[in-house]
């Protein structure tokens, strides 16, 4: 008999320790407010891949074009989580007080300057030039002075603000042309209106790539400063997070299980990201030219990197030496406003690290 219950035993220790985090009577849906850019596909490729199922989760899409539509949908309710980043998020802080990130996804390092060829000089002109890469600074950032920005401020204004400080000037010292998002500003750039133009990757990549006789780079890091120490970031509401931690780790999980992709396996999730981005994006985007995206402009790290990095106060790459830096600058934030409040990014990330289960589920040996 007591062989008998401890073969049961054993049975019953085997089965739980292969049986998966979350079972079918747990499962629960998230409304996911989706959005055309590179950064945040790993949802894409989750849902694809069945890592909600596996999870316990159940991911619903809402596509929308900008984080500003996104918060506003949060805020009505009609959606759970949405795709933004610490910027993104100051206009909203009044409206929106319960507005929280809690996932960093990727360090983006696209945000550049784009002008007209033959009408402005570029940072490696002046440089060439001047032979001081402080002076090849100013220099660029001095011909902005009286320029016309086609640009979606609420995301891009504050990044503007902080480039035109580089150079001693301000926001007052330019003209901006709000639209309501970032592809309408770089169309409007496209069909002739404004002198400038900064937005999101997949439009650089169009001005760029399909309209290489008409656009330049102009300047990329090294004219936005601390500016261009950017983190890409998944946000909620503070009562839809205190009610469902289990599911937003799970999220998180998800994006570092991706991130490993991205550097482990790349080929296997080029095709579902290409297939989304050019569905939603208006932007026809090649595997090639996704490939050239990843390696230049985004950097999507394991937990573990993030650990020595993102979240490391030591490090150059903090999160918030940018964060810090922004609210300085910025224009949009009441005075009362607290931006750890807002960014629990550091305490999500340790909750996260205390999951062991969703930590070997991440490490586990891709498919």
């Amino acid at each position: 008999m007591f062989k008998k219950l401890l073969a049961v035993c054993l049975l019953l220790g085997l089965v739980l320790s292969i049986a998966p985090i979350t079972t079918a009577q747990d499962t629960v849906t998230v409304r996911v407010a989706m959005t055309p850019f590179f950064d945040y596909q790993f949802f894409s490729v989750a849902d694809e891949f069945g890592w909600d199922e596996e999870l316990g989760i159940d991911l619903e899409f809402t596509w929308l074009t900008q984080s500003g539509p996104s918060v506003q949908a949060l805020a009505s309710g009609s959606v759970d989580t949405v795709n933004t980043c610490v910027v993104c998020n100051f206009p909203f802080y009044e409206s929106v007080p319960e507005l929280r990130n809690f996932l960093t996804v990727n360090q983006f390092k696209g945000f550049v300057v784009i002008g007209r060829v033959g009408q402005a000089k570029t940072y490696q002109e002046f440089l060439d030039e001047l032979g001081d890469p402080v002076a090849a600074t100013t220099a660029t950032i001095e011909q902005f002075e009286g320029a016309t920005w086609p640009m979606y401020s609420a995301n891009y204004e504050p990044l503007l603000r902080a480039t035109l400080d580089q150079g001693g000037l301000t926001i007052d010292d330019v003209e901006i042309i709000n639209f309501p998002d970032d592809e309408k500003a770089a169309l409007a750039m496209i069909g002739g209106t404004g002198d400038f133009y900064i937005g999101g990757l997949p439009s650089e990549i169009n001005l760029l790539s399909n309209h290489p006789d008409e656009f330049v780079l102009i300047g990329g890091a090294e004219i936005l400063g601390p500016a261009g120490l950017w983190y890409s970031q998944v946000a909620s509401n503070e009562e839809w997070l205190a009610d469902n931690e289990d599911a937003a780790l799970k999220i998180m999980a998800m994006s570092y299980r991706y991130n490993r992709y991205i550097q482990e396996a790349r080929d296997q999730v080029l095709p579902i990201v290409v297939e989304a981005m050019n569905a939603h994006s208006g932007v026809g985007t090649t595997e090639e030219e996704l490939n050239f995206i990843f390696d230049t402009f985004l950097d999507f790290r394991t937990y573990q990197q993030d650990q020595e990095t993102t979240y490391n106060p030591d490090s150059p790459l903090y999160w918030e030496q940018s964060a810090k830096y922004y609210v300085e600058q910025s224009q949009d934030l009441p005075d009362d406003a607290d931006y750890l409040i807002n960014n629990p990014l550091n305490e999500w990330f340790d909750k996260f690290l205390e999951r062991e289960d969703l930590l070997e589920w991440v490490d586990a040996p891709l498919e």
